[in-house]
Formats: structure tokens, sequence, C-alpha cells
């Protein structure tokens, strides 16, 4: 899946993932996010200049490369501890493409793309793991990636419009209204379109894990409704 297109993103997945299955799930889980951003992006009513096609595809594909480097996957045999909880996956893999050289568009849309913005007082008032400063998207970039990658799940699934308030709820009314106000900004995608397109691979993936999950106890697929 776009290994042919983009192998150098391939590569860097690959030389960061310590086994096959999470290789496939954060790798697909990423095309899947393009996806949804070039369905969004091809009805051509969003501003081409601040949305430019290449750049967001590679910032949807580099997006999760914290998960990599963080826990929440130790069910998955022969996957190494580490000191980095989940909820950090996407300052991590900031620090990992800054370390690589990527350009501050990719490096920024993985430091900024959990939930639809956490505030410092939000982060305080939930005890998440994360320095106590804001994380909000400003440029319109940044507001798209932290949008699009709303729709998909490391559970994995494809998440409602619906669905992704009702998770925002949780925190506070105001997180439901910014992704309203992402929703106006950039429209919905075509979810069945993509659902039928990736049944198979959701299919397939989720067997996989039932399979390596016999005989142990629960398996989180996806540690944090954060994203």
């Amino acid at each position: 899946m776009n290994q042919q297109l983009y192998p150098g993103e391939f590569l860097f997945h690959k030389k960061l993932a310590a086994t096959e299955t999470l290789l496939d799930l954060v790798w697909t889980h990423s095309n899947i996010i393009v996806d949804v951003a070039l369905d969004l992006l091809d009805r051509g009513t969003l501003p081409a200049a601040e949305l430019p096609r290449e750049l967001i595809i590679q910032a949807c594909l580099l997006h999760e490369v914290g998960v990599y480097l963080c826990s929440g996957y130790e069910w998955i045999p022969n996957q190494p501890p580490t000191i980095h909880p989940y909820i950090q996956h996407g300052i991590v893999g900031a620090w990992v493409l800054m370390k690589e050289g990527y350009s501050a568009p990719i490096i920024q849309s993985a430091y900024l793309h959990i939930g639809v913005g956490l505030s410092a007082d939000d982060i305080r008032t939930h005890g998440i793991d994360l320095p106590k400063h804001d994380f909000f998207a400003q440029s319109t970039f940044q507001r798209f990636i932290t949008y699009a990658s709303k729709f998909h799940s490391k559970a994995p699934k494809f998440r409602t419009n619906q669905e992704i308030k009702d998770s925002l709820a949780v925190f506070s009314p105001q997180k439901v209204e910014m992704f309203q106000a992402l929703e106006n900004e950039f429209g919905i995608p075509n979810l069945p379109l993509l659902e039928e397109r990736y049944k198979a691979w959701h299919s397939g993936y989720n067997f996989r894990v039932r399979e390596l999950s016999k005989g142990k106890d629960t398996v989180r697929l996806s540690p944090s409704g954060l994203g």
C-alpha cells in the first residue's frame, strides 16, 4: 500500500517498527488517513496553496511514527518495552522526524495531531502525561491533518463524525465545538467508500489479533481515545 509510490516513507516506518504486526497496523492506518485527506482535497473546494497535495500525503504517512516508540502494544510478540506512554506518540514522533531532517510542516503535524487540541489546563485537569503547555493546530495545514487523522483509529476501525464528537464530549463540550468548526471548514469524508476499500484488510488484521491474543488478558488496540 503506497510502498512503491512512497518508498522513503515506508522504509522509515520499517526502520522504526520492531514487529511486522505493528508495522502493518501503523502503516496501513497512515495510508487510510491519506485516503481520507485526498477524498476531501479532491473535491476542489479547499485552498490548494495552503494544502499542497504531496506535502499533505507525506504528513499523513508520517504523523504516527512515534507510535513505534511508545507503549500500548506490549501484547504483540517481540514488541520491546518502552518508557514512553502512548499519549506521547505525537511529541516522540515529532522529535524523531526532526532528528531525521523532515520539514517543519511534517514535524508540526505529528506534534499537534492529538485530539483536536489540548490546553495546559486540559492536561492538568485530566492528568494527561504531556508537558503542561498548549497543543493547538494553528495553520490551515495543521488543522487539516488534525481533522483527517480523526476518522480512523488504530482499533482498527473507521470513526464517523458522530462517534468522534461523542468521544470528544467526554473531555468537554468545547472540544465538540472545535471539531464542528473543523468539519465546517473541511467537509465530511466519504467513509462508506473507504470502508469498502479497506474491508478485507480490517477483517484480516482483526483475525490476526484474535489469534495473537488467545489466552491473554484484554488487548487494547487503540490505547488512547485521543488518537
